[in-house]
């Protein structure tokens, strides 16, 4: 059997529910992806796109390189398939297996992406630069540094492992929700596609969301057509239709999560998308009282002080 080395970051069974629909027949199914920063779109084959060498691949000291991770979430994804083909495609309520077959699909994309790998290694490079200084000041030798520069190389995939059966218990006892497109506009997609969102912890700067929170939510888009939804919310359920200024308002929440890359079905794109706040009255009014608040207080502090 040979070893899966060049492994998807974002999975082929995710990124081809997103080709496009006028691709020429004959022709092999490609998706638009998009640079982030430039915002120019290409066609690309799932198959070639969003791939790293090795990145879910463990190495073993003195006995070369595991691929348990690698093929734990291929599994994953061919039963994820088999559920969206089958069932969330055909807007069918899932049972209890495939429920919990979704819920893993969405913990291992929570925590498999580039931008969670580089946020956790930058982590252990802040923690191994801190760690130095402490032995350089004392006088020690490096000892602790060096472990911590070790341990980076298998982090995130220890993460992975560890979250794994953790993140899908939790979304296991979430209410489980299904935003569905209309037939005038459609759901992108990123290199970082499932996101962790906490509406009430947006106003501040000191903690960040978290899965036990009452009003945190989880979403990824698994089509153009359908988003699913984790929450604590009781009266959000089942497959819901929702409306073009929501599409969009999602979209526009997909692309200022995603890393380097977003991907659509369609070479057109949307300037609502890029801004980075909602074209929402009431946003606004909640942003300016809260940089005014937080102008009054720096004030009071100066004054104080």
């Amino acid at each position: 059997m040979s070893e899966p080395k060049t492994q998807h970051v974002i999975p082929k069974c995710y990124l081809k529910q997103f080709a496009d629909p006028n691709t020429p027949a004959g022709q092999e199914p490609y998706v638009w992806i998009f640079e982030r920063d430039s915002k120019k779109g290409k066609k690309r084959a799932p198959k070639n796109i969003l791939t790293e060498n090795d990145v879910y691949t463990f190495s073993v000291k003195n006995a070369g390189k595991d691929y348990v991770l690698e093929r734990t979430l291929a599994q994953i994804e061919s039963d994820y398939a088999n559920v969206f083909e089958q069932t969330i495609s055909r807007k069918v309520p899932l049972n209890q297996k495939e429920h919990a077959i979704l819920c893993a699909f969405v913990s291992a994309m929570l925590q498999r992406t580039m931008k969670q790998k580089q946020h956790i290694e930058d982590f252990y490079d802040r923690l191994k630069t801190m760690v130095e200084d402490m032995e350089k000041a004392h006088g020690a030798a490096p000892g602790l540094s060096l472990q911590l520069a070790q341990e980076k190389e298998n982090a995130h995939k220890i993460m992975i492992m560890q979250g794994l059966p953790y993140i899908t218990n939790i979304l296991g006892k979430m209410n489980l929700a299904f935003f569905c497109a209309d037939r005038r506009s459609s759901f992108i997609t990123s290199d970082a596609p499932c996101s962790l969102f906490n509406p009430e912890l947006q106003w501040q700067r000191f903690s960040g969301p978290g899965l036990g929170q009452k009003h945190v939510e989880v979403s990824m888009p698994l089509s153009p057509e359908i988003c699913v939804l984790f929450s604590w919310v009781n009266n959000v359920k089942g497959y819901l239709g929702i409306d073009q200024d929501m599409i969009h308002e999602i979209n526009r929440q997909i692309f200022g999560r995603s890393h380097e890359y977003f991907i659509g079905n369609s070479p057109k794109v949307r300037c609502r998308w890029f801004r980075r706040y909602p074209l929402d009255p009431v946003f606004v009014w909640r942003m300016v009282k809260n940089k005014l608040k937080m102008i009054f207080a720096q004030r009071r502090h100066k004054h104080h002080g």
